[in-house]
């Protein structure tokens, strides 16, 4: 890049800066560069940088600021794309974890060694509007998903969920047996305890 034209360029962007700043103009990237809705804020960039650069010719500057609205509309798309992907993660991790407390409130009534008690004491807990909150959380990895136990977890809560999630191994289709065969134990997240019933602080560590 010449210095002319890197001059140039960034002549484009401080009009652009100044235009969106003082004078409260944008681009809708959404749309085409010549259309309408963009001509107010071309315009106002166009007589900056003639005024900065008087001697340059009209089709240069207006190639200069277009080649800028390109690359703002990339950046946007760019923007897009990833406030997409991670909205499509966090809804897989809450129907992931949504299908973990499913299953595990369902081994409850199957675990033949359990006391009427325990089972009551389990089931309530899992009965909580955000108790699927309180599921591990797991991680996609190219063979498969590691599951991340949380730091407020008591080792009683632990055992217990790997006592449901081994029942249902027990049970499951073997397609599903096939996918949980491929989930392992990470290391452990860090989170804030939850803010549960004093009735329900068997699950917390004493930490």
């Amino acid at each position: 890049m010449s210095n002319d034209t890197a001059k140039l360029e960034s002549a484009v962007k401080d009009a652009f800066l100044n235009g969106q700043q003082s004078n409260n103009l944008s681009w809708n990237c959404s749309k085409r560069f010549m259309d309408e809705e963009n001509l107010e804020l071309t315009d106002f960039i166009k007589k900056s940088v003639q005024g900065i650069a008087p001697e340059e010719k009209i089709e240069v500057i207006n190639a200069a600021i277009k080649r800028y609205f390109t690359s703002q509309k990339e950046a946007e798309n760019r923007q897009k794309k990833n406030k997409t992907e991670i909205h499509k993660k966090r809804q897989a991790t809450y129907e992931r974890k949504k299908e973990k407390l499913k299953r595990r409130k369902v081994m409850i009534e199957k675990k033949s060694g359990w006391s009427k008690e325990k089972k009551t004491k389990v089931h309530q807990f899992l009965q909580l509007p955000e108790a699927h909150k309180y599921m591990s959380s797991d991680e996609e990895v190219d063979n498969g998903f590691l599951s991340h136990p949380y730091s407020w977890e008591s080792e009683d809560w632990r055992k217990i969920k790997d006592s449901l999630d081994k029942k249902f191994l027990e049970t499951c289709p073997p397609r599903s047996k096939r996918l949980l065969a491929k989930r392992t134990r990470g290391s452990v997240k860090n989170q804030e305890p939850p803010n549960v019933d004093p009735t329900h602080s068997w699950v917390l560590n004493e930490d």
